[in-house]
């Protein structure tokens, strides 16, 4: 008997996939609803029980998505009508648990708490124990991430009933796949997604259809959150480009990931490359920075062995141009770079504010991008072979740079709005209040 297959099944009746999907997406959001009017119920207490003040709680646990809400917490704390919380939860969390439910060591909270954030609250006080958020009577809690990484207590299913989920997305969604693989039932629960795009906006007012005429759900135009974050790191200085000698310098961002759907990665297929790069090219500094989940999974998948790992990074240390970046925070060391060589990553976006040139590395051809991402790769290099990169980034480091006028036209059009994202967030946090 042959094997029942989805992809093809899907391909063959298009009316009954597109009838499922609109059943699922009614379905979460009426699994939702009850949350939503619970929460608007506890709300009504709110003004009274916070003495007018509008409180606002960052969940903090993938510290590199700080980047996205640096500026909008920096907008926050000045304001005296906000009370802020940093919720910091250890990131060793896995099927909503603790891995390890007797260590209790936080490195969110540590990072957070070491770089002077008086607002950070640890979240584990204690074996298998959390913070009681629901007792702090937030109005808004804001997510970069989805629930499968969460405590339950710090879920959005459990939170939407008492205060108003938040999300700022993180990663953008560049491939069309990518974009089907977002937690619906997540979205269900949101009160507000910030959105950064038109087409964006117009998704979640679809998928959250009921819920948005209702006026318990919404989404908002108000500018890609980790633009405005980036132009405001363009005058700060990079611990990470301590080593560089040169005023030439390269960073290659690898994905985490063999699967299409996720963009893939070439970092099997370049990882020597950048080393030979470096032995011929003194004048050429080199910055890998791997996504934070790289090596790791590698490690869990079999790619590479710690071992093997271990010894790649000390090849990099050993040399004098080149290092693996371990840093947390990142935008700081984009405007201190020359260029940005990459794997499919929404990093690219981040980069582009600084009019610096992008080579992207090709993985598969046959991904189906969607129109946003097409638009970002027809302003970068496409580079498919080691050949060709060694080229690129000659004619780069000699001034040759065509695109340079393209990346400066779309920073123009596409991304000047971006500067007052945390302004427009805010002032949806203040219409947004009693309702």
């Amino acid at each position: 008997m042959k094997k029942f297959d989805r992809e093809e099944f899907k391909e063959a009746h298009p009316l009954v996939t597109k009838s499922v999907k609109y059943v699922k997406r009614r379905k979460n959001e009426l699994s939702a609803l009850n949350r939503h009017i619970s929460r608007k119920k506890f709300q009504n207490n709110n003004e009274r029980l916070n003495n007018g003040k509008i409180k606002v709680v960052f969940i903090c646990q993938y510290i590199p998505a700080w980047s996205k809400n640096k500026r909008l917490y920096e907008t926050l704390i000045k304001d005296n009508c906000f009370e802020v919380m940093l919720l910091c939860i250890p990131n060793r969390v896995s099927a909503n648990r603790l891995v390890n439910p007797e260590d209790m060591s936080n490195d969110t909270y540590d990072y957070f708490n070491g770089h002077g954030y008086k607002e950070a609250v640890n979240a584990l006080i204690g074996i298998d124990e959390w913070f009681d958020l629901k007792r702090f009577h937030p109005d808004y809690v804001i997510y970069n991430r989805y629930d499968r990484p969460m405590p339950v207590q710090y879920t959005s299913t459990s939170v939407s009933c008492y205060a108003k989920v938040c999300l700022i997305v993180y990663g953008t969604a560049l491939t069309k796949s990518a974009e089907n693989m977002i937690d619906r039932n997540f979205l269900a629960n949101t009160y507000c997604l910030f959105a950064e795009s038109k087409s964006k906006k117009a998704i979640f007012e679809r998928w959250n259809q009921i819920l948005c005429k209702l006026q318990l759900s919404r989404a908002e135009l108000c500018g890609i959150a980790g633009i405005e974050n980036a132009f405001k790191a363009k005058n700060e200085i990079s611990p990470t480009w301590s080593f560089s000698k040169n005023s030439f310098r390269l960073i290659y961002a690898p994905r985490w990931t063999f699967e299409k759907y996720w963009g893939g990665t070439t970092f099997m297929k370049y990882k020597d490359t950048f080393l030979d790069i470096a032995d011929k090219n003194t004048d050429i500094d080199i910055l890998i920075r791997p996504h934070p989940l790289m090596f790791d999974h590698f490690i869990e998948t079999g790619v590479m062995s710690k071992e093997e790992v271990d010894l790649y990074k000390r090849s990099c240390s050993n040399r004098s141009n080149i290092r693996v970046d371990n840093e947390k925070e990142y935008l700081a060391t984009f405007w201190n770079s020359s260029v940005l060589i990459c794997d499919f990553s929404s990093m690219i976006i981040e980069y582009f504010i600084t009019e610096k040139p992008v080579i992207y590395l090709t993985y598969d051809s046959s991904i189906d991008y969607t129109s946003q991402m097409n638009e970002v790769l027809s302003r970068c290099y496409i580079v498919n072979n080691e050949s060709e990169l060694n080229v690129k980034i000659d004619e780069i480091k000699n001034g040759i740079d065509p695109l340079a006028q393209k990346r400066h036209e779309i920073c123009e059009k596409e991304f000047a709005y971006s500067m007052c994202t945390s302004e427009n967030m805010k002032q949806i946090f203040i219409d947004g209040y009693k309702k």
